[in-house]
């Protein structure tokens, strides 16, 4: 029994000293992921194409790290009764600041491009749609922070469990409602990658499209950009 305690010991002692290396995953994951967008019943064509733009504002994953992204997109929508398809591509930009690295602190640049396709089922009553939703794509990241991750995993600094190509998927439910043939209010949340959750509000009137996106700070509640705030934008390319 006295073998054992010591045997228990020693291996508490070697893990509360040797510690775990940091993971850093592709800056993208730090972001939420974005609604599904529904048309408005005065659109005359059936399907109908979106330019987009929002901003993300986060924490990091450790202790004073931060990440500003800025991602432009172009959407289709396609909204019909009880089925509904978002197919999207993006490309992004902005940088990270990693801290307690030593040398390797610092902001790193951020670049990628990528595709997402989403898609929900949902029951209709009146002007009330409920739902759920599945989103799927892919990215390739690159710039500073990609060589970061890529070099200070090779030196075994940090653990970086992504490569150059990333995998993205959630699942969601979704309920939106239409208050007039020019105006719909939807909420929905995300739950998987980009963002892990990422709750969602949108508002789509006469083409024009308002989305936030926002994760409190549980350590800092005065902090009013909470751990995470993505704010963005879309226009219907009619109204261009």
């Amino acid at each position: 029994m006295k073998n054992n305690l010591i045997c228990l010991f020693v291996i508490i002692i070697s893990f509360l000293f040797t510690g775990c290396l940091r993971t850093y995953y592709p800056a993208i994951y730090q972001t939420s992921s974005s609604p599904m967008i529904y048309e408005t019943s005065d659109t005359s064509k059936k399907m109908s194409s979106y330019y987009g733009a929002d901003i993300t504002i986060s924490k990091g994953d450790y202790n004073n790290e931060s990440m500003r992204l800025f991602k432009g997109s172009f959407t289709l929508v396609n909204t019909q009764d009880y089925f509904n398809v978002n197919p999207t591509i993006f490309g992004y930009a902005g940088n990270y600041k990693v801290s307690g690295l030593g040398e390797n602190d610092g902001n790193k640049t951020i670049f990628g491009l990528g595709g997402q396709f989403s898609t929900s089922v949902n029951i209709k009553i009146k002007s009330l749609k409920i739902g759920l939703g599945l989103s799927a794509g892919v990215v390739g990241e690159f710039g500073g922070y990609y060589g970061f991750r890529r070099n200070a995993d090779s030196e075994g600094i940090i653990k970086s469990e992504e490569k150059l190509v990333s995998f993205l998927f959630s699942a969601f439910p979704v309920i939106s409602y239409e208050f007039s043939k020019s105006t719909i209010l939807s909420t929905q949340a995300n739950l998987g990658v980009p963002g892990l959750l990422s709750p969602s509000l949108v508002v789509n009137n006469n083409g024009y499209v308002y989305w936030l996106s926002w994760i409190p700070d549980n350590f800092n509640r005065n902090n009013i950009f909470g751990h995470r705030l993505v704010l963005g934008f879309m226009i219907n390319a009619n109204n261009l």
